[in-house]
């Protein structure tokens, strides 16, 4: 049991550290804590007092072990399924449910819980089969909520299967252990929970690191972006204004060197200052351009019709040189709350990358949506994708693969993430090889802060 108590605790601190603000995550943290507490609850009835009584501890220390071990066993059995249908609740959230509703949905699930420790007294031990009639549905209504989720978004298909797989086959298993069994009489069958825990855990510990679990794996990944883009912000701007000041003294003086070659007739001398003054002005342009990309974006929110911006924008790309189609699947009375200039640039920017990727020709697939809190745009590519390693790489500030173009800094994927951060929203990448990359942009529909971060 010891083994079940420190993973399942360390799996709800792991959640309640990624994002402690998303009810899904919190309520799930909810279900992995009271799952621990009865392992916590066997450790103390087995191990811990046993072990007590027999190095004859005193009667106030036997008797809050005791206590332990009864709120423990009580969180586990009324705390499980109460804090599963919650999480199951708010991972499918339905249409109708708001912050209010679901505030009395909380309460009105609790009933249940508060009139069956009413009718029996004392309530330790567990009345099961009273329980059962309450926690059973619980467990059943949550399972099938999960699995019969709504898909938002194709590519996380995978994330939510992994989710489903971790959760809903141990709080069923373990629903039949610790209630319908106990029911007809069989009371120790919940020490079995542990073979499928220990899957859950494993499941959840795999998904976390790979594929993602709730989100939780692109928000380690964020974070990590947020630390790289930040040091990248206040390194380059002491660094370019170092560099500026530099260069405008070579500038300066290149100049007069320029001029007294001239006025005493040494063209040699004036060729050679030219070539300085040049390479003075690459630096400089190379400069504006880094920090163009990597300084805090300042947004001016309004409301603009994407269709117009992107329509825009394909006119823009169109050169007439390349083979690639754009496809714009974008609702004509869509509105969208973001920086217009800020939001063109970063489809500008994903899209251009998607040209680029295809010199043969191709399509770009670009769809639009509404979702409960959020409008979520799409720009897919048929081009050849990317594997694993370097999906993980390319939003990376300064990783490019286009080491032979001269002026780019592979910053053009990390700005965008750096707009889609500003607004609000996320900005995510899903490819395979030869699958082409979607890149998928959420904009919160609730209003955004303007200024600087």
């Amino acid at each position: 049991m010891l083994f079940v108590l420190i993973a399942l605790w360390s799996v709800a601190v792991v959640l309640l550290i990624s994002d402690f603000k998303k009810s899904s995550i919190r309520w799930l943290s909810g279900v992995a804590f009271c799952g621990g507490s009865g392992a916590l609850s066997a450790l103390l009835g087995d191990t811990l007092i046993p072990l007590a009584l027999a190095r004859e501890a005193g009667a106030g220390l036997l008797d809050v072990m005791e206590g332990l071990r009864k709120l423990s066993s009580l969180l586990q059995y009324y705390g499980l399924p109460y804090t599963f249908v919650l999480f199951a609740v708010s991972y499918n959230p339905p249409s109708w449910l708001t912050r209010r509703r679901n505030m009395w949905l909380a309460l009105a699930l609790l009933l249940p819980i508060a009139l069956t420790m009413l009718l029996v007294r004392p309530i330790h031990p567990i009345p099961f089969r009273l329980t059962a009639a309450w926690a059973l549905p619980y467990a059943a209504f949550g399972s099938l909520w999960i699995v019969f989720k709504r898909q938002t978004h194709a590519t996380t298909k995978l994330s939510d299967r992994l989710t489903i797989l971790a959760i809903v086959p141990a709080v069923l298993l373990c629903a039949v252990m610790n209630y319908v069994l106990p029911s007809f009489g069989l009371f120790e069958m919940w020490r079995y929970n542990t073979w499928i825990i220990a899957f859950a855990v494993l499941v959840f510990t795999i998904a976390i690191f790979n594929y993602g679990f709730l989100g939780v794996r692109v928000l380690i990944q964020t974070r990590k972006l947020d630390v790289s883009i930040r040091a990248v912000t206040s390194g380059t701007a002491v660094l370019n204004h170092a560099i500026k000041n530099d260069v405008g003294k070579m500038k300066l003086f290149g100049e007069k060197i320029r001029a007294y070659a001239e006025r005493t007739d040494q063209p040699e001398l004036a060729a050679d200052i030219n070539v300085v003054l040049a390479a003075s002005r690459h630096v400089q342009e190379m400069i504006a351009r880094v920090q163009d990309q990597t300084q805090e974006l300042a947004l001016r929110p309004g409301r603009h019709r994407p269709l117009d911006m992107l329509e825009a924008l394909r006119d823009q790309l169109d050169t007439g040189n390349s083979n690639v189609r754009i496809h714009l699947g974008v609702p004509a009375d869509m509105e969208l709350l973001c920086d217009r200039a800020q939001t063109v640039e970063t489809w500008n920017n994903v899209l251009s990358n998607a040209i680029e990727a295809m010199p043969g020709g191709g399509d770009i697939f670009v769809k639009a949506y509404e979702v409960k809190h959020h409008t979520v745009f799409e720009i897919k590519d048929t081009g050849p994708g990317m594997d694993k390693k370097l999906l993980s790489q390319v939003m990376e500030p300064f990783f490019t693969t286009k080491g032979e173009r001269r002026m780019n800094f592979g910053l053009g994927l990390s700005y965008c993430y750096q707009v889609m951060r500003k607004h609000g929203g996320t900005f995510d990448l899903y490819s395979q090889p030869g699958k082409g990359v979607t890149a998928v942009m959420r904009f919160p529909k609730k209003k955004q802060r303007g200024g600087r971060r």
